[in-house]
């Protein structure tokens, strides 16, 4: 069996993780805020 080998040595790049920071805080408001706004509804 032969071994496959790329022409050059570089590493594989890696993939740029598509979730950021930011991102991820904005959902997390957005969801706090939206929990908030349910309980108060379910207290009146």
């Amino acid at each position: 069996m032969k071994t496959i080998r790329p022409d050059n040595a570089d590493p594989i790049p890696l993939r740029v993780s598509p979730h950021r920071m930011g991102t991820i805080m904005i959902r997390f408001v957005g969801l706090l805020l939206l929990a908030v706004v349910v309980m108060a509804l379910a207290w009146r």
